[in-house]
Formats: C-alpha cells, structure tokens, sequence
C-alpha cells in the first residue's frame, strides 16, 4: 500500500502553490478592475502584486538620487563629467529635481514648498491653484515660474497660465 500521508502533503502543497497562493492576486486585480469601472484613476496594483509573488525592492538609491546622479557618457572634450547645471557642448543643461513637499493638514493651499538640500523655498501659488492640485514646479530662473497641475486636478492648465501671465509670475 502506497503511501498515504506523503500524497495527501503533496497534494496540500500543489493546492497552496497553485490554487491558494493566486487568490490574493485575483481578489486585488479583481478590485482594481471595479475600482477603475467606477472611475478611479492611476491604480497602482504592481507593488502589491510583487510583493504577493515575493519580489524584492531594490535597496539603494532613491529615484531622486538617481535622476540628479550624472550619467558616466555625459562628458566634455577633455574627459571631464559635466556637473549638474552646466550645459554641454550642444547647451542642453542637466536640472536639478527637487522634491514638492506634499501638503498636510495644516498647510497652507496657496502655497507649494519645495526642498532644495537643506533650504526650503516657498512658492506662491496665483489665484485658485491649490496645493493639492500642483504637479511640480519648474525654476526657470529665480524670478520666473512655471506652475502644473495633475491630471486630476479640475482646474485647466490654460487657466493656470492665464493666471501666471496676469499677475506677473
């Protein structure tokens, strides 16, 4: 006689592998799917999903690190890595990107802060932007700004560069 107790664990562990461990997945797709029907957008399900499946998330960097390194081909003629701010031989500079500190509770909405190392800078937002409803701010020179709002936002950007334009920013 075969067996018994070693085939009922290898069925359980078929069962876990190939019928309990996809459930999760299928239960969070399967709401992300009602979710985006009744019109929710920019569901971000992959993260879940990954760590559902047990990829791990590369340590290291952040992505702010990573876009303010300086690429290894991003030379001059002699060799030499162009820094940060310094435009190349065809005048394209590379910016520096800073992150939009995200609004809290006590917040002021006409205002957006960005962080620049250990300087905080205060944006005035024009009239009717709220901070919720910034995307990311450009620099363009000290004085001037260029203001975007998300996608999500409901006010148009053509009214936010209707406002720039009117008030002087």
């Amino acid at each position: 006689m075969p067996n018994l107790e070693a085939f009922w664990i290898l069925v359980w562990r078929w069962i876990k592998r190939y019928v309990l461990a996809p459930l999760p997945a299928i239960l969070i797709m399967a709401g992300a799917i009602v979710l985006v029907i009744f019109g929710a957008k920019n569901i971000q399900i992959g993260g879940l999903l990954g760590k559902l499946f047990g990829h791990k998330s590369p340590e290291g960097k952040k992505v702010i690190d990573v876009v303010n390194s300086v690429p290894e081909d991003r030379v001059d003629q002699n060799g030499n890595i162009i820094p940060i701010g310094t435009p190349d031989g065809k005048g394209i500079t590379q910016a520096v990107v800073v992150p939009i500190e995200s609004p809290g509770l006590f917040s002021n909405p006409d205002k957006v802060v960005i962080k620049t190392g250990d300087e905080k800078v205060v944006v005035d937002l024009p009239e009717g932007i709220k901070a919720k409803d910034v995307d990311k701010v450009i620099v363009v020179k000290p004085e001037v700004l260029a203001v975007t709002v998300k996608d999500t936002s409901k006010v148009p950007a053509s009214k936010v560069d209707d406002l720039l334009n009117k008030y002087g920013s």
